[in-house]
């Protein structure tokens, strides 16, 4: 499975609307986001440091930022997210929450947002950390699925990891450090891959899907077509 990170950010802005329209449009089978908060706490589709609007005035931290300001640049809150994904409900969601979102909101807090949005559709979203204790509390809130980032290949060896079980595991590409991706009760996404090339590649090794932030490339490629079943 080729999924979009961040939606079809080729040709347009990542994590909005329209980006994940289009890359619906694309044929993409799922599609990967990571969530943020407001000041007041609620959630916005946002990957990266800060805004980065000058024209606007508005350079800080999305955690830093209400939610009227917000509203005026181009971006997605978790909550539209989740109203248009009820209306494509075959689309498969994996929403990031990183380390530093968690601190500054509180795991429980940040997770149970999130649930209380995707109530309906549960079944579609999996949640991505990179850290255990926060995917434990998620199942035990009632996540189905978990997706856990590790650093590298011997991370998933370590005992937690294979006492979690998660259902995925992520993992960049130049941290692969042996030919084969080992198997386990999980599936491995490898990220992110932007060439057909790859994605044959990294298939041969070991990798159940990819993230890659070019699918329109991948979806018109021949190669990547046989080896992913698009």
């Amino acid at each position: 499975m080729l999924i979009a990170h961040l939606g079809d950010k080729v040709h347009h802005p990542e994590n909005t609307l329209a980006a994940f329209e289009a890359a619906h449009g694309l044929g993409a089978c799922a599609i990967a986001t990571e969530v943020q908060f407001s000041r007041e706490g609620t959630p916005w589709c946002f990957a990266g440091d800060n805004l980065g609007h000058p024209e606007r005035g508005i350079e800080q931290p999305l955690s830093q930022t209400p939610n009227r300001d917000l509203k005026t640049l181009p971006l997605c809150s978790f909550g539209q997210l989740t109203d248009w994904a009820s209306r494509h409900r075959h689309l498969e969601w994996f929403v990031e929450l990183r380390a530093t979102t968690l601190r500054q909101i509180g795991t429980e807090r940040a997770i149970k947002s999130l649930q209380k949005e995707i109530l309906a559709n549960q079944d579609n979203f999996v949640l991505i950390a990179s850290d255990i204790r926060s995917l434990r509390l998620a199942r035990s809130l009632g996540f189905d699925h978990v997706a856990l980032r590790v650093p590298d290949v011997a991370r998933c060896l370590s005992a937690e990891v294979v006492t979690l079980a998660p259902d995925y595991l992520f993992i960049e590409h130049s941290t692969v450090d042996c030919q084969e991706l080992p198997p386990g009760p999980w599936q491995w996404v490898v990220h992110e891959i932007n060439t057909a090339q790859g994605a044959v590649h990294w298939r041969h090794r070991g990798a159940h899907h990819l993230l890659t932030g070019d699918l329109p490339l991948l979806m018109r490629s021949r190669e990547a077509s046989n080896v992913y079943g698009i």
